[in-house]
C-alpha cells in the first residue's frame, strides 16, 4: 500500500507529465537500430538456457545481424523476450533458422512470428530448417490464425497486412552424409549454410555456418561431438557451441534415485549421451582452429561463478582460443575482414 501511495504521490506532482513521457520515450526508442547499418557481423545470445527452468536463461536461441538482416537460429521458449530486452531490431527479422524440432527450439516460433509483424517486419519471414520444418510451421500458423484475424480487423489491413502475419516454410533436404551441407542463404555478400550434425536419435538436427565480408560465426545445434561441427566451423572467428556437464547431470541423477525417483533420473541419465560435453566442445574448437568459443544451451545453466567454474574445468587445457560461458543478451561484433 506504502508503494501505491508513493507512486499516486509522483502523479500529482508538477512535471510529472514530463517524467512519465521521457520514460515511455526512452522505452520506444530503446532498439538498436545501428546493428541494421553497421558493417560487422553481430552475433546476440538470446537464449543460453536448456528445457530445465531458469530465471536467467531463455531457451535455445543465438541471433544473427548482417547486411540489415537478422536471422535466428532456433527461438525456444522465452527467447523472444529476451530477444527483445536486448534490444534487437525485431522488425528486420528475416528468417528462422530451426536446427531440430525439440520444443526447446521451437517453442516461440508463433512468437517470432507474430512479435515481428507487429514490431514493422515488412517482408514475409521465412523459417529454414530440415524436412519436417513445413510441419512445425503449418501448426503453429493454425495456432495463431485466429490472433492474426483478430488484429487485423481491429487495426486495420494497411497497419498489419495479413500475408506478412504467418511464416513461409523453407525445407532444406540434405543427403546421407554425416558432414552433409547446403547453402541455404546467398546474398549480398552473406552466406548461410546448414550442415548435419549427430542428435541421434533426433534426427534430422543441424547446424548452421554464416559467413560474412571474411568473417564467419557457426552455431552447432544439439550435438553430440561431431567431425561435421569440426569441419564446418574450420578457420570460424565463432563458434557458439551447446555443452552439457555430465558430472553435474549425473550428480542430479543420483539425487533423483536418492529421493525415490527413478523416472527422473532416467530421464537425466539418458541425455548424457547426445549432448557435448564443455571439454568436447573445446577439443572441437582446438580441431577446427576457431578463434573464439561461446558456450551456450548450458545444461544445467549455471547459476553462480561456483559452478561456472565446473562448467569450465579442462577446457583450457584442450582451446587454446578465448572461451565464453554464454549468458543471455550477450553481444559478440565482428568486424569486415577486409
Amino acid at each position: 500500500m506504502r508503494r501505491h501511495g508513493v507512486l499516486l504521490l509522483l502523479l500529482l506532482l508538477p512535471g510529472c507529465d514530463r517524467l512519465i513521457d521521457r520514460q515511455i520515450e526512452r522505452a520506444m526508442t530503446r532498439v538498436d537500430r545501428a546493428m541494421l547499418t553497421s558493417p560487422d557481423l553481430t552475433v546476440v545470445l538470446c537464449g543460453t538456457g536448456s528445457p530445465l527452468p531458469d530465471r536467467n536463461r531463455a531457451s535455445a536461441c543465438t541471433a544473427v545481424v548482417a547486411g540489415g538482416e537478422l536471422f535466428l537460429v532456433d527461438v525456444g521458449p522465452g527467447a523472444w523476450k529476451s530477444l527483445d530486452l536486448a534490444n534487437v531490431p525485431t522488425s528486420a527479422l528475416s528468417a528462422v533458422l530451426l536446427t531440430h524440432f525439440h520444443s526447446d527450439h521451437i517453442g516461440d516460433l508463433g512468437e517470432a512470428v507474430m512479435q515481428s509483424w507487429v514490431a514493422g517486419r515488412t517482408r514475409p519471414l521465412e523459417v529454414y530448417g530440415p524436412p519436417g520444418t513445413a510441419r512445425v510451421v503449418d501448426g503453429f500458423t493454425a495456432a495463431y490464425a485466429q490472433d492474426v484475424g483478430y488484429r487485423v480487423a481491429h487495426h486495420g489491413e494497411a497497419a498489419l497486412p495479413r500475408a506478412l502475419g504467418t511464416a513461409i516454410a523453407r525445407e532444406v533436404p540434405l543427403d546421407a552424409a554425416p558432414d552433409a551441407s547446403a547453402v541455404v542463404v546467398d546474398r549480398n555478400g552473406l552466406r548461410v549454410t546448414m550442415f548435419r550434425v549427430d542428435h541421434a536419435p533426433v534426427s534430422p538436427a543441424v547446424g548452421y555456418r554464416f559467413d560474412w565480408h571474411g568473417r564467419s560465426v557457426v552455431v552447432s545445434g544439439d550435438t553430440r561431438k561431431s567431425e561435421s561441427v569440426i569441419r564446418h566451423a574450420a578457420g570460424a572467428d565463432l563458434l557458439v557451441h551447446e555443452a552439457l556437464n555430465r558430472d553435474l547431470m549425473g550428480r542430479a541423477a543420483a539425487v533423483a534415485e536418492r529421493l525415490g525417483n527413478p523416472r527422473l533420473a532416467k530421464l537425466a541419465r539418458d541425455t548424457l549421451g547426445y549432448h557435448t560435453s564443455p571439454v568436447e566442445a573445446a577439443e572441437v574448437a582446438q580441431a577446427a582452429g576457431v578463434k573464439h568459443l561461446v558456450l551456450t544451451h548450458l545444461v544445467p545453466g549455471p547459476p553462480n561463478r561456483f559452478v561456472g567454474r565446473l562448467f569450465r574445468a579442462g577446457m583450457s587445457d584442450r582451446f587454446h582460443g578465448e572461451i565464453t560461458l554464454g549468458e543471455d543478451g550477450m553481444r559478440f561484433a565482428l568486424s569486415p575482414a577486409s
